[in-house]
C-alpha cells in the first residue's frame, strides 16, 4: 500500500510501476520494427500503455515477466544501450523507477543506481538512435503547499524527489523530451500496490487501516496518464507537463470513498496523523500537481475522483473480483 495508510498488521510502501535489477537481458527477437519502446511495461502504467499502442509498441520488464516483453536491467549501461539500439524505436516512454519511497529513503545508493544511473543509461541510449522521450516523473520533486504548477521551484522533500529531480535534468539534456510529472495514480490493477488497490483489498479481506489524516494529494486515474502519454508520442511538445486528477483530498477521504463506491466497511478505515504511520521517509502534507494547462493545451479532461473511481469498479467487476450485480453507493 503506497504512502499515506498503514494496515495494522504491517507496513507496505509500494506504489506505481518499478524496474529494478534483473538478470541479463534477453534477445529482443518478435520486439523490432516497433516504433515505440515502453520502459517499465510490466507496471499498472505501462500494462496500459501496451494495450493503447499494440502492435505499435515494444516493451520492457525487469523482475515481473510478462509474454511478450524483453528482459532489460536499466542500470546495466551496456544491455540498455545493446537493447535500445537493436529496437530503433521513434520513441522511448519511460515509466521504470524505484518508487518505494521508503525503501528509496533507507537505501539511497539503489535509489540513486534505477532513479538516477538507470535513467541516465535510457537517455544516452535515446540520445544515440535520436528518439524522442518521454519521462514519467513525480509530484515529490516538490516541496510543501501543492498542488503545484509546472513552473513552481523544485524543493523534494526526500531522497526518492531529490533523485527525480535528478533524473529529470538529466532528460531535460535531451533537444527532444518530455518530462510527464504525475501523482497519486491509480486504478486496477491484479496484485496492484497502488494506494486505492492497497484499500480495496485491505478493506475487502476485513482489514483494519490506519489511514492518513493530514496528507492531501492529487488522485490520478492510470487511464488519464496514458491517454496524455498516447498523446504526447505523436506531438511536438516538449518539457515539463503535469497530470493530475482535479480533486484535492485526504488520504482518508480517498480511502473513505473507495470503501463507498465499492460498498466496503467504512468503519475498518481508522483515521490517524501522517507521524502515526511510521514511514521512513519525509513525506509533504499538501501534495498534488495543478493539470489545467495540460488540460487546455491537449483539449482534454482529466476525471474526478468519483468518475474514476466508478471506472475502477467496473474494471473490477470485468476481471470477476466484483459481482457485476453487487449495489454501488454513491459517493
Amino acid at each position: 500500500m503506497s504512502g499515506g495508510a498503514r494496515e495494522t498488521t504491517g507496513v507496505s510502501d509500494r506504489a506505481g510501476d518499478r524496474e529494478t535489477a534483473g538478470a541479463e537481458g534477453r534477445e529482443t527477437a518478435g520486439a523490432e520494427g516497433r516504433e515505440i519502446l515502453v520502459i517499465g511495461a510490466s507496471g499498472l502504467v505501462g500494462q496500459l500503455m501496451m494495450e493503447r499502442f499494440g502492435q505499435r509498441a515494444a516493451g520492457t520488464y525487469a523482475t515481473h515477466d510478462m509474454p511478450g516483453l524483453v528482459q532489460l536491467d536499466i542500470t546495466d549501461a551496456e544491455a540498455t544501450r545493446r537493447v535500445i539500439d537493436e529496437l530503433a524505436p521513434r520513441v522511448i516512454v519511460h515509466t521504470a523507477a524505484l518508487t518505494d519511497v521508503n525503501m528509496c529513503e533507507r537505501d539511497p545508493a539503489a535509489s540513486d543506481r534505477v532513479n538516477v544511473a538507470g535513467t541516465r543509461n535510457v537517455a544516452e541510449a535515446a540520445a544515440e538512435v535520436g528518439a524522442r522521450y518521454i519521462f514519467f516523473s513525480t509530484d515529490y520533486v516538490f516541496g510543501d503547499d501543492g498542488p503545484h504548477d509546472v513552473d513552481r521551484l523544485r524543493m523534494p522533500m526526500n531522497v526518492y524527489g531529490a533523485h527525480k529531480a535528478e533524473a529529470e535534468d538529466v532528460v531535460a539534456e535531451l533537444d527532444d523530451h518530455v518530462i510527464l510529472r504525475a501523482c497519486n495514480v491509480y486504478g486496477y490493477q491484479r496484485e496492484g500496490k497502488n494506494f486505492a488497490m492497497g484499500i480495496f483489498e485491505s478493506l475487502l479481506q476485513g482489514r483494519r487501516v490506519l489511514v492518513a489524516v493530514d496528507q492531501w494529494g492529487s488522485p490520478t486515474l492510470a487511464s488519464d496518464l496514458v491517454d496524455v502519454a498516447a498523446l504526447l508520442v505523436d506531438s511536438d511538445v516538449r518539457g515539463p507537463v503535469h497530470v493530475a486528477g482535479p480533486d484535492q483530498v485526504t488520504r482518508l477521504e480517498w480511502a473513505r470513498r473507495v470503501a463507498e463506491v465499492n460498498g466496503l466497511d467504512v468503519s475498518l478505515l481508522e483515521p490517524v496523523p501522517y507521524s502515526a504511520l511510521g514511514a521512513s521517509a519525509p513525506r509533504p502534507r499538501r501534495g498534488g500537481l495543478f493539470a489545467r494547462r495540460t488540460e487546455e493545451m491537449l483539449d482534454i479532461r482529466f476525471k474526478r475522483l468519483d468518475e474514476g473511481l466508478m471506472a475502477m469498479r467496473a474494471a473490477l467487476e470485468e476481471a470477476g473480483v466484483l459481482p457485476r450485480a453487487a449495489p454501488r453507493k454513491s459517493i
